[in-house]
């Protein structure tokens, strides 16, 4: 059973002009180095259940809520190509109670409890949300539950295309320091700058979806990592 991964000299600030912003430092070339697949038995499932397809290549998610992360990973990008099959067999609703279809990505995944989400949102309200939620001195799903998550406001910001039933789609995400880059289908969709605590743990890149089926391939830079445990 097999994934897919998805992975200046300074010379002193001249004074910029009024009428002129700042464009964000866009990530390195290290964060944009080429993706390879990661494979099933990399993949630390802490949620749900994956299903190997028959090509081996493809990994198939039927479960309300399935949550993975790559072991003994530390990648700074990652992208995940996913065709979308239908809502799952079972809701799972959030723990606010929001029925929320989704899938996307997890990044410096330490725990449960403090991870970067970048989540492409099918329904109700489709949209690109990122967030991180950080719980200090907290790591299982008991100790924290649905609390410390920070909505994380875009510098940029556009509509990512519409999600149909057995289309192919990709979500790459790309981190260089605290700077964020999101693409979807190979249009930028989300630029930004994650908050100060998003620095303060580290860990795996992984993925989540919530109320729907999908067909996976998640990809990070070097692709599969040799077989670790499971944190």
């Amino acid at each position: 059973m097999t994934t897919l991964a998805l992975v200046l000299p300074a010379c002193g600030p001249s004074p910029l002009p009024r009428h002129e912003a700042k464009v964000p430092t866009p990530p390195a070339a290290s964060a944009r180095a080429p993706l390879e697949p990661v494979a099933l038995a990399s993949l630390c499932v802490t949620q749900g259940r994956l299903f190997a397809r028959a090509d081996g290549q493809r990994i198939g998610l039927h479960d309300g809520a399935v949550r993975a992360v790559i072991a003994g990973d530390r990648s700074h990008a990652a992208e995940l190509v996913f065709r979308y099959q239908g809502p799952s067999a079972f809701a799972a609703p959030l723990a606010s109670g929001e029925l929320r279809r989704q899938i996307g990505l997890k990044l410096h995944a330490q725990d449960t409890c403090n991870v970067v989400y970048v989540m492409w949102h099918l329904e109700p309200v489709p949209k690109i949300a990122v967030s991180v939620k950080h719980n200090p001195g907290a790591a299982t799903h008991r100790e924290c539950g649905d609390r410390g998550y920070l909505n994380v406001q875009p510098q940029t910001s556009t509509a990512p295309p519409s999600i149909e039933r057995g289309a192919r789609h990709a979500l790459r995400v790309e981190l260089e320091g605290s700077y964020l880059r999101v693409t979807a289908d190979a249009v930028v969709v989300w630029t930004g700058r994650l908050p100060g605590a998003a620095a303060t743990f580290d860990g795996p890149a992984g993925f989540r979806t919530d109320n729907g089926a999908f067909e996976v391939e998640l990809r990070v830079p070097g692709g599969s990592r040799e077989a670790s445990v499971c944190p």
